[in-house]
């Protein structure tokens, strides 16, 4: 009996099946047509999103390029824009706002990064006006700072010295290396013909990084004990920061970094040149 089932089973499939592909057949035109409509109307679907994307994008570098930078507020910390990119993929844009923070460590201030994925608004419209874009940025706990605040001021400040401090930090390592290969040269200078000759002209260079290095660790000095004191300000209750209103231009010097970086790549150009020079006599 279930053999009986079991066969009767099959030829039903069976027979299904074949009347299945007759009636595909008969209508293979109108299956055709149903598939070549799904195919353009997905075509079509897919350049409209690849399109609203890019414009999503081309947006959102006229946004970054406005409001990166920019002193805000997020997650109950200081900090500025970083950066704002497309993410997600073409059905569901996201926009990931990266955010550098001061943050406070053992009294001492360091940046870190928070990275918050936010959906665009329906209206990308909005994104082309400061009014729009602080909005939206506010609904996802992202508050931008007035940029006549004091507590804007600070925040530029701070992100300066943070970049001095660890710029200084760098260029102290490779000035440490470049004054010991100058010192293993002038040891070798002594009682080699080739060499001796440039000796007075390797003192030289070695009193420059010598100069160079006071400087940079003034700096960097500098740096840190602004960085102390901008860490005092922001710790002061939001009430009270209003009124100890300071002249910023009195305290920090964004020139001093400038001429830093100036005067440390004339001391790596002098090297190279002491460098060649001892080559030069060895070849």
């Amino acid at each position: 009996m279930a053999q009986q089932n079991n066969g009767c089973g099959i030829g039903c499939g069976g027979l299904l099946a074949l009347l299945a592909m007759g009636f595909v057949l008969a209508y293979w035109h109108f299956f055709l047509i149903a598939a070549v409509l799904v195919a353009a109307i997905a075509a079509v679907v897919y350049t409209v999103l690849l399109y609203n994307q890019q414009q999503l994008k081309l947006v959102m570098q006229q946004v970054e390029q406005r409001f990166r930078h920019d002193p805000c507020m997020v997650q109950q910390r200081f900090g500025a824009i970083d950066s704002l990119n497309v993410a997600g993929d073409l059905y569901t844009p996201r926009i990931n706002v990266v955010c550098r923070t001061v943050d406070s460590d053992s009294n001492e201030l360091h940046s870190s990064v928070i990275s918050t994925s936010i959906s665009p608004p329906v209206e990308r419209s909005r994104l082309r006006a400061a009014s729009g874009v602080t909005t939206w940025l506010q609904s996802a706990g992202i508050s931008l700072l007035d940029d006549l605040s004091v507590e804007a001021k600070a925040v530029r400040a701070a992100m300066a010295c943070l970049k001095e401090r660890h710029w200084t930090a760098d260029a102290l390592t490779k000035l440490a290396g470049l004054t010991s290969a100058l010192v293993e040269t002038l040891e070798k200078a002594e009682g080699n013909e080739l060499l001796e000759s440039a000796i007075p002209q390797l003192q030289q260079a070695l009193t420059a990084f010598e100069a160079e290095e006071y400087k940079l660790r003034q700096a960097h000095a500098s740096a840190a004990e602004m960085l102390r004191k901008l860490n005092d300000f922001l710790s002061v209750p939001a009430s009270i920061r209003p009124i100890l209103n300071f002249d910023l231009d009195q305290l920090f010097d964004p020139q001093r970094f400038s001429d830093l970086e100036q005067s440390f790549s004339e001391v790596v150009l002098l090297n190279d040149a002491f460098r060649q020079l001892s080559e030069d006599r060895l070849a």
